[in-house]
Order: structure tokens, then C-alpha cells, then sequence
């Protein structure tokens, strides 16, 4: 029936129900009146608002929580027990057409609920509690023990000792003070309320009881004059009350739960003295009732007695073990309170302090909280912040029960401060006060503020992206720095929208990489991995990703680190590994060279000895040309070897590049096919370079036919000059490159072009894409060992199916550019007369020699180390015309071995011959001014004529 309330009965729907039920009882007072029909009509509609009341009171108890709880539980109760006991009354009328007897249990049932009435009444304020606990039962076993006796006394044993007048006019005595002592009792528990929701309750209770009591005196009053049946207008006197507690029931709602702290506190000793009167007065009713019983009663009065004795002293015994537990309650609390490291101060009504710890003693400046004590608050605070305080706070704080916010404070020396304050309202007016010095945690607060400014300001301009991010390839992302839009390409919101997916912008193939630095970190360890990622324009660059797992404010573990874009150390790593590999191939190059020029002169020399012999056999001449044109073969593949290992010997020259390209044209020209178009541009004012221009030359002549074999259906070739500035910027994306002041040598070509993997091994030896017998893939090494050894650099540019573009940097000099020299017709004699002292460990190459020289005149003289050269030059002394030694020899070199001899013989001329320099003779192949040269292999023609012009340049130098 309470759900059914709840759902479609409201306030003004009880009131109309309550009006219909007063008019119905009028309407029958004035027809029907107290026939048997009325009675029944009447008494019907007396229970119908018993009832009504009955499901109000049920139903506040559902809404209600805290002591209300069970105060409605116990109303309720009450008000059903009438009802109950009415339908015994109806018996009795309608059935019996009589009365109740003085001593029935109808009569006893409408006594009995006074009983629950008590004990709403006898409910503990100061718990507030929601469930009953055991000094409650105690209490309401007292109170039913109490109203067991005044039942004995007053309704049982008149019937036997006194008339029935008597009797009933006893009852009625008995009743109205019951009424009027329930009615005193629950105006005190409500004047005592420290609440005003418990106020309310017991207000509205004294309300019910008074007018029950008065219309229940009436209607007694009535009946002992003129005895009735129910019927009549006096069924009103309950009626209404009932539908007045009905309405009470159904207006109350329950206080809101306040947001105010739990207060324990000591009762105060009048309080305990009451406490403890009240108890003891429970037992003495019952002894004074347990003695005006017959003795017949003697086992029920000394039982019940003996049960409210127990009663007592464990209600006593819980009250004293309850107070000292609170007492210990509040010590602690009070000993906490003076640890806590907020001030904390208690004030009255009048707004004087009460209490206060030392905290906030020491808060406002004093040592003793005592110096205080007493005082109004006013006299710690601000003028103007009491005016506020006055006129805004403390009324907020009176509405609420509750204030927090900030305000300025007044110290004992009279400096003003900054608090955080927040006050508590008590229930006799004053307040609690708790409050902290801001001061040093607005300072607090603000360095951290500039400290996380100047931290943002420092991660947002560093060239890396930072993160915070779940741990797991799959896990979300917290933050991004705005970096990742100049590394990525992405912002920040759209990264962290999509941040769970992260991984789809690694590289597949560098999954592995990320995921087994993940598994490290859960392991706790440091996370490093160097991975790809794709940028939002599709390009691919190389990242170091660097993080470190650090617990949050809640301690779940995040992942914070740092990405760096590597794409340019990766790239010079790529270069720098290539030019290793390059050097590394060089230097085998270059000791291949020497051994083999050694076998190349052994082989040229006695090839061209053979041929110069009269008589040969035409067709053992035949096999002989062969034989040299093999030679030569293999001589010119060692010079491109000796080019690439940078360790051929330079005649290096001040030149204008301009004028060795347009030199070349027209012969490049003859070289192309009709298919192709060629061009030539030459910057004006282009720089002079120092270099070897038959070398250059081989460079130009390499790089254009590379670039007409690459256009095997025709295209455009482009040959063009200009003077550069390299700025550091390209220097960073080109490892070996230094800036500076260039002359730029550009090949540039429309055919097939290369990819990446190609132009990575294109400068290699006997590397070539031609295939078959069309190239021996020395070409581009050679361009690559000429421009190095030259000090220049060069880069390939290609993609493929655009082309490819070879651009050559040789280093600016501010030297005019040499004349060329015509050559000299030569009109000397071969044949001499001079000692030569030949230095040479191979024997092979030393006999030839010695052969060559000796058919031509010269004396020579034989030496296989440098220790028997020394031993020689002693002996022969200045016989010696001319020091013949190979550069490269075990022990002593034979630069060194010059170096030696000169010393001793200053006349003594010096030619140096070698199948490579290894830096020697000349610095970076560069051959020095004044330092004559021969290069293995050499023929014996050559041999001859570079011996006679080393010693023919002495003779002129003499004269």
C-alpha cells in the first residue's frame, strides 16, 4: 500500500482523501447516527484514517535516515496498535452490543500504544543512529516494563477492587496524565534537540499527542456522563488527530546529509547527572508499583523487578564504558589536533576563542595558544576582511553550516598574510575554524609554475619530439609535443586522436625492432631503439627513440621519452661506411699495382728489346706485337687502379676548367650519336682549379661516354661549369665534404638513370650495369680516385627513368691559370757516358734495367737494398753521376736512401721510379717541384730518354 503512495497519492491528494473521510463521518452523525449501521460506518471510518496515518508513517519511515528512521518506525507501530485494538472495540459493540470490560485486553491494546510513543521518545539524539543499539533495548525494556505495571495497577486491579464507575473513571485519569506526560516528555526532547530536523520530529510529535490526548480526554469526559455507541459527532475527537498525523507524516522529508565533519563530544556533568537520574528512575517506578501488589503477584513482581534491576546496571555499565571510550575519544582527538599541522581552533557564539592548538598559535605569530584564548576573532584579522566577514561570510557559514575560501590574516608583528580557511558552524552557534598559511605554497606554487614553463619552453624548442605514452605497441598516447608537426608532419591533436595506432606509422619490416624494445620496458628496462617511421607526406626518415618507465601521481606506469629525427647521421653513416669501403679497395688497389707494374716492366722492356732486334720472323714479330699490345692493355688497367687508389703520381697545373671542356668538344661531339643532343655551358668568370689536366681530362671523357651509354635510344647530355659556395648545410647532408669555394664540373644526362642500390656501388671498381664485354667497370673508379686525389669531391644525383647527373667539386685557387707549354722537338742524343748506381730488389727488373742502360753507354752500378746502395756510394764516391732507386724497398725507402747520399754528394742527380707513390715521394700523389719521376711500367725507350734529361737538366743547370 506505501508503494501505491508513493507512486499516485501526493499531499493534495491526501488532504482530499482526509476531508472526504471527516465529511463521510459527518454525513453519517447526521443519518444514521449510532444505529447499528452507523456504528459499523463510523468505527469503519475510524480505522480508515488510522489506517491512512498508519501507511504515512510507514511510508516517512521508508524515506527516512538516522534517528527518524526508526522514530517513524515506532509512530507507525503506535498508531497501528490502535487500530488493531479498535477492531476488538467493534466486537464488543457490534457483536456483543456492549462495552470492553475495565481489565480486557482491548482495553490493554489501546494502552499499549503509549508504549511505542515512549520509546520514540527515549530515542538517543546524540547517536543520530538509524539502527537500535543495545542501550536502546534496554531503555525500551524498562519502558515496557514500566507500562506493564501502570496496566496492573491501573486498569487490571481496579476492575476487582473498585465499581465499575470507579474504575472507568480511574482509566480515564490514568489516561489523560499518560497523555499529558508523553506530551511534556516530547516537548523537552524537542527543546533539548541539538538539530532542527530532530527538533521537527519531536515538535510534530508533541503536536499529534496533544491533540490525541485532548480529543481522547473529551471523549472519555463524554462517555462517563452519558455512555454511548459510535456513532456520533464525538468519534471526531479520533478521527481527526489520526488524519493530522497522516498529513504531518506525508508533509516531513528527510534533512539532506550534511557535509559537516563528525563532531564526538563529552557530555557536560549536568548532562551526566541527568543521564543517570533518568536511568535510576526506571527501577524506583517499578519498585514503588511492585509494592502495592497482593502477594499473590509475588513471582511476577519480584521477576519483572529483578529484570529491571539487570536492566539498569547494564545500561549503566554501557553509559560508563560509552562516556570513557568517548572520553578517549575526544583526548585523541585533542592530541591530534595539536600534532596537525593545520591551525585549528574552536570559537563560541560571540566569536571568541574557546580553543586552539599551537599550529595556529604559531599561524598568526604567537608561541602560546593562551595568549588568545578568549579573544574575539576580529582581533587576527585584516579591517576589511572582518567587514567581509560580517556581511558576507558569516551569513553564508549560518545557511550553509559550511564556508571555505581565502582571506587576508594579521600576524603578531603586523604583517599581513594570505590563508586558506574553512569553518565549520556547531549546533550552540559558534564555529570551528581550520586554516593554513598560503603564503609558502603560493610561492611553491608559482616556482613550479615558472620551473613546468621553462621545462615546456625547453622540450617544445629542442629538435626531438617529446612523449608520455601507455606502455604496449598499442597503447595510448597522453602527450605530444608540438615537434611532432616539423619531424612528422603531424599536429599533436591528430596524433593523439589516433594514438592507439601508432604502429601503422613504423616501417613493417622494423616492427621487430619496437616491439622487443617494448618487451625490455615492461621488463622494467630503459627503452632505445633506432627504427623507421613514415612521415604524413609518405617520405621515409630514421628516428632513436629513447624513453624511460616512470610511475604517475597514482603510481601506474608510463613510458616518457624523447624522438629524435637521425635521417641525416644515418645518411652520413651510409657515406662514410662507403668511403671506407672505398679506401679499403684503394689500398688493395694500390698494392696489386705495385707488384704487378713490376712484372709489367719486366714484360714491356723485353717485348720492345725483341722487336728492336734485326731479323725477327715476321711471324714471331706478329706473336711480339701481341704481346705488347697486352702489355699495354694490362698497364693501362693498372694506371686506372693506381687513379682509383689515389697512388699514381700528379703533374698537377694552375687551370681554367672552362678552356679544357670547350677543348674537348668537338672530339665529345664525334662520340655522341645522332640520337642525342649535346650541350655545353660554361659559366663566365669561372675560377681556376689545381690539378693534373691530363687528368681532368680522363674525368671529362669518362663522365660524358657513362652518360651516352646510359641513353641507348637517344636523349639530352648536358656538360656545364660554374663556381660554387658549399655552405655548411650541404656539408651536414655530404660527410667528407668541407666548405668553402668550388669550381662545379656537371654531367647531366636524360637516360635510364639508377636507383639507390646502384648509385650506392657505382664508384666501385669492376662494379658496372652494361654488362657482357661493353665496360670494365673502372671508369667511374677512376673519375672517383682522380677528383679525390685532386682534393675535389663528387656526387651522383639519379633516379630512375630521370636521368642522372654527375657533379665534380674542385677547390677554388686564386692563382692566374698556367700557358700552356709547347712541346720540345727532341734533337739530343740517347747514347751516355756517365755511372749510374741502380738501386732495385726485384732482380728482374734490376737486370733489365742494367741492360738498357748499359747497351746505351752508361756504367752502372748494381745495388739490391738501400744498405748496398750506402756501401756504394762510399766506395765510387763522386764516379757516381746519377742515383737510379726504386721508391718502395724493405728496410729504407728510397727517398730515404736519396735523402742519404745527397747529403753526403750534393752533385749527385736523382730518379725515382715506382709502380705507386704510397705518399713517398709526393703529398697526396702530388709530385713536389724539382723531383724527377719514372713510372712503373716503363719501356726501355722511356727509360733511356727520362735518364737523359734528368742528367742533360744538370748539365744546363752547370752552365
Amino acid at each position: 500500500m506505501y508503494r501505491v503512495h508513493e507512486q499516485h497519492l501526493g499531499m493534495p491528494r491526501i488532504l482530499i482523501l482526509a476531508l472526504v473521510i471527516v465529511a463521510l463521518h459527518i454525513c453519517e452523525a447526521l443519518t444514521l447516527g449510532t444505529s447499528a449501521v452507523g456504528t459499523f460506518l463510523a468505527n469503519g471510518l475510524q480505522l480508515l484514517a488510522c489506517g491512512l496515518a498508519t501507511v504515512m508513517t510507514f511510508g516517512a519511515h521508508r524515506r527516512a535516515r538516522g534517528l527518524s528512521r526508526p522514530f517513524w518506525l515506532l509512530i507507525s507501530f503506535g498508531i497501528a496498535m490502535w487500530g488493531v485494538a479498535n477492531l476488538g472495540w467493534m466486537y464488543y459493540e457490534i457483536v456483543l452490543h456492549s462495552e470492553p470490560p475495565t481489565g480486557s485486553a482491548v482495553r490493554f491494546l489501546f494502552g499499549l500504544q503509549s508504549v511505542f510513543f515512549a520509546m520514540a521518545l527515549f530515542l538517543d539524539q546524540d547517536k543520530d543512529s538509524a539502527t537500535l543499539d543495545a542501550e536502546s533495548v534496554l531503555d525500551f525494556i524498562q519502558i515496557a516494563i514500566v507500562f506493564f505495571f501502570i496496566f496492573i495497577g491501573f486498569y487490571y486491579l481496579p476492575a476487582y477492587h473498585f465499581s465499575e464507575h470507579d474504575a472507568l473513571m480511574r482509566e480515564i485519569r490514568v489516561e489523560t496524565g499518560e497523555g499529558a506526560a508523553l506530551v511534556g516528555l516530547a516537548v523537552v526532547q524537542a527543546a533539548r534537540a541539538r538539530t532542527q530536523h530532530i527538533r521537527n520530529l519531536y515538535g510534530g510529535l508533541a503536536l499529534y499527542l496533544f491533540f490525541y490526548t485532548v480529543g481522547m480526554a473529551l471523549a472519555d469526559y463524554v462517555q462517563s456522563i452519558k455512555p454511548s455507541p459510535t456513532g456520533g459527532f464525538l468519534d471526531l475527537a479520533f478521527t481527526l488527530p489520526f488524519l493530522g498525523g497522516a498529513l504531518w507524516a506525508a508533509h516531513w522529508q528527510p534533512a539532506p546529509p550534511s557535509d559537516s565533519p563528525l563532531r564526538l563530544r563529552r557530555k557536560s556533568f549536568g548532562e551526566l547527572m541527568l543521564t543517570n537520574a533518568t536511568l535510576v528512575l526506571a527501577p524506583l517506578i517499578v519498585l514503588l508499583q511492585v509494592s502495592q501488589l497482593e502477594s499473590e503477584w509475588r513471582v511476577l513482581r519480584f521477576s519483572l523487578l529483578g529484570v529491571s534491576i539487570v536492566c539498569f546496571a547494564g545500561r549503566l555499565g554501557i553509559s560508563a564504558y560509552r562516556e570513557a571510550k568517548s572520553a578517549e575519544t575526544v583526548r585523541r582527538q585533542t592530541l591530534a589536533m595539536e600534532s596537525a599541522v593545520d591551525g585549528m581552533a574552536i570559537l563560541n557564539a560571540q566569536g571568541e576563542f574557546t580553543y586552539m592548538n599551537s599550529a595556529h598559535a604559531r599561524v598568526f605569530g604567537y608561541q602560546d595558544p593562551s595568549e588568545l584564548i578568549g579573544k574575539t576573532w576580529r582581533f587576527l584579522y585584516h579591517p576589511g576582511e572582518v567587514a567581509a566577514f560580517e556581511s558576507a561570510i558569516l551569513p553564508q557559514l549560518f545557511d550553509k553550516g559550511v564556508w571555505r575560501g581565502e582571506s587576508r590574516a594579521k600576524r603578531r608583528d603586523g604583517s599581513f598574510f594570505s590563508q586558506e580557511l574553512s569553518l565549520t558552524l556547531l549546533e550552540n552557534g559558534g564555529f570551528v575554524c581550520i586554516c593554513r598559511d598560503i603564503n609558502e605554497r603560493r610561492s611553491a606554487e608559482k616556482a613550479r609554475a615558472e620551473a613546468e614553463a621553462k621545462y615546456r619552453a625547453l622540450i617544445e624548442q629542442v629538435a626531438a619530439i617529446s612523449y608520455i605514452a601507455e606502455i604496449g605497441v598499442s597503447a595510448e598516447w597522453h602527450y605530444v609535443s608540438p615537434q611532432i608537426g616539423s619531424i612528422l608532419g603531424y599536429s599533436s591533436e591528430e596524433w593523439l586522436g589516433s594514438s592507439r595506432e601508432w604502429m601503422r606509422h613504423v616501417e613493417s619490416e622494423d616492427h621487430a625492432i619496437v616491439e622487443a624494445a617494448e618487451a625490455a620496458s615492461k621488463r622494467g628496462e630503459p627503452f632505445q631503439a633506432e627504427y623507421r617511421m613514415i612521415r604524413k607526406d609518405g617520405r621515409v626518415i630514421w628516428v632513436s627513440d629513447t624513453g624511460v618507465v616512470v610511475p604517475d601521481s597514482q603510481g601506474h606506469a608510463l613510458m616518457e621519452g624523447i624522438i629524435v629525427d637521425i635521417t641525416e647521421r644515418k645518411q652520413l653513416e651510409v657515406q662514410l661506411q662507403q668511403s671506407r669501403r672505398m679506401e679499403a679497395v684503394g689500398r688493395l688497389a694500390g698494392g696489386i699495382a705495385h707488384d704487378f707494374n713490376n712484372l709489367l716492366t719486366i714484360i714491356k722492356g723485353y717485348t720492345e728489346l725483341a722487336l728492336n732486334r734485326t731479323g725477327t720472323h715476321s711471324a714471331l714479330r706478329s706473336d711480339i706485337e701481341r704481346i705488347e699490345d697486352a702489355s699495354e692493355r694490362a698497364a693501362t688497367l693498372v694506371r686506372q687502379l693506381l687513379a682509383f687508389g689515389r697512388k699514381q703520381v700528379l703533374q698537377p697545373k694552375t687551370l681554367d676548367l672552362n678552356s679544357i671542356v670547350l677543348g674537348l668538344d668537338k672530339l665529345l661531339r664525334r662520340l655522341m650519336g645522332a640520337d642525342i643532343e649535346m650541350r655545353t655551358i660554361v659559366a663566365e668568370d669561372v675560377g681556376t682549379v689545381k690539378a693534373d689536366p691530363a687528368q681532368i681530362e680522363q674525368v671529362i671523357m669518362n663522365l660524358v661516354v657513362n652518360a651516352r651509354d646510359a641513353m641507348p635510344n637517344g636523349g639530352r647530355l648536358t656538360v656545364e661549369t660554374a663556381n660554387v659556395d658549399l655552405d655548411s648545410t650541404y656539408a651536414r647532408d655530404h660527410a667528407t665534404v668541407r666548405p668553402g669555394r668550388y669550381v662545379m664540373l656537371a654531367v647531366t644526362d636524360t637516360g635510364v638513370g639508377m636507383d639507390a642500390e646502384t648509385v650506392a656501388h657505382i664508384f666501385e671498381p669492376f662494379y658496372t650495369t652494361k654488362g657482357g664485354a661493353s665496360g670494365t667497370g673502372l671508369g667511374l673508379a677512376t673519375v672517383y680516385g682522380i677528383v679525390k686525389q685532386s682534393g675535389g669531391y663528387i656526387w651522383v644525383y639519379s633516379e630512375p627513368g630521370q636521368g642522372s647527373s654527375f657533379k665534380v667539386y674542385l677547390p677554388r685557387v686564386d692563382v692566374p691559370a698556367e700557358a700552356p707549354q709547347a712541346a720540345k722537338k727532341q734533337t739530343r742524343a740517347r747514347k751516355g757516358t756517365e755511372t749510374i748506381l741502380l738501386v732495385e730488389d726485384e732482380p728482374a727488373v734490376r737486370e733489365l734495367t742494367r741492360m738498357v742502360l748499359a747497351a746505351q753507354g752508361y756504367s752502372v752500378v748494381e745495388a739490391q737494398s738501400s744498405e748496398d746502395a750506402e756501401r756504394l756510394s762510399e766506395n765510387y764516391g763522386t764516379k757516381i753521376h746519377l742515383l737510379l732507386t726504386d721508391v718502395v724497398m724493405p728496410g729504407m725507402s728510397g727517398r730515404e736512401l736519396a735523402k742519404r747520399i745527397t747529403a753526403r754528394h750534393p752533385k749527385m742527380r736523382v730518379l725515382y721510379m715506382s709502380g705507386y707513390t704510397h705518399n713517398v715521394i709526393a703529398s697526396g700523389g702530388m709530385l713536389e717541384s724539382g723531383i724527377a719521376f719514372l713510372q712503373k711500367p716503363f719501356s726501355p725507350a722511356v727509360l733511356i730518354d727520362k735518364v737523359r734529361d734528368v742528367l742533360d737538366a744538370h748539365r744546363l743547370t752547370k752552365s
